[in-house]
């Protein structure tokens, strides 16, 4: 797999040149890049989405992406992953106004968001969240949001979503989240770093290193959940 490139939304207070952000982005680096179809061949070799005869689409799976991406961190990288974070509800919410009446208000969160794909800290004691995002595009906006807000609360220090190219996303499963589909919201995430005391907000965009028509060629395997199988239809 390549990766494409790493855009930094923001960076507050310099985290950019500190020695755990280098170490931690050369890391997952590697991890994309060891991500190969067939396995052992160096290279991630994909088959084209193709019309089937009953009028749905062969496409590419993305489980296989991500569980081959968290292997690698954990077992050749060595990083030690460290559960979720507490993104507990008893934070405190903003004022806001109620209308008519214009009070002050503030509304309970009642709300989990669940934890991040990786959670670890690095050497020098910056806690870096990850999110490996090839769930559906709402997923990647939900993903984008739960960092900013980690990142806001002073949770973690780093926070990287990884997503694929637009290139990418025609060959698997309909709607997944890629960067095309990210770009027009980038300007807002990037507001939020006033937010932010001291921390970095960066997406990943990756990339296959090849396609190939050969219908002896396999497709990754794609799951069977109501978005799979809505995605063979379109």
């Amino acid at each position: 797999m390549k990766w494409l490139r790493t855009l930094i939304l923001f960076d507050q207070g310099n985290v950019i040149s500190s020695g755990d952000w280098k170490h931690v982005h050369e890391s997952y680096v590697r991890s994309i890049i060891s991500i190969d179809h067939p396995h052992g061949s160096g290279t991630l070799k994909l088959r084209r989405k193709a019309r089937l005869p009953n009028g749905q689409w062969a496409r590419n799976g993305v489980g296989f992406l991500r569980s081959r991406f968290l292997n690698h961190m954990q077992t050749a990288e060595h990083w030690h992953p460290e559960g979720g974070v507490d993104l507990s509800r008893d934070r405190v919410q903003p004022p806001i106004k109620l209308y008519p009446s214009m009070e002050s208000y503030r509304e309970p969160i009642t709300s989990d968001f669940g934890g991040f794909d990786f959670v670890t800290t690095a050497p020098g004691g910056n806690k870096i969240a990850i999110e490996w995002e090839t769930g559906n595009i709402s997923s990647s906006h939900r993903s984008m949001n739960k960092l900013a807000i980690a990142l806001g609360n002073g949770i973690v220090q780093v926070g990287v979503l990884i997503v694929p190219s637009r290139d990418l996303y025609e060959h698997l499963t309909d709607r997944i989240g890629n960067i095309g589909e990210l770009s027009g919201y980038l300007s807002m995430w990037e507001s939020l770093k006033s937010s932010v005391s001291r921390g970095l907000l960066a997406i990943t965009v990756v990339e296959h290193d090849t396609l190939t028509n050969d219908e002896k060629f396999p497709y990754l395997q794609a799951g069977n959940d109501g978005r799979a199988r809505e995605g063979r239809a379109k």
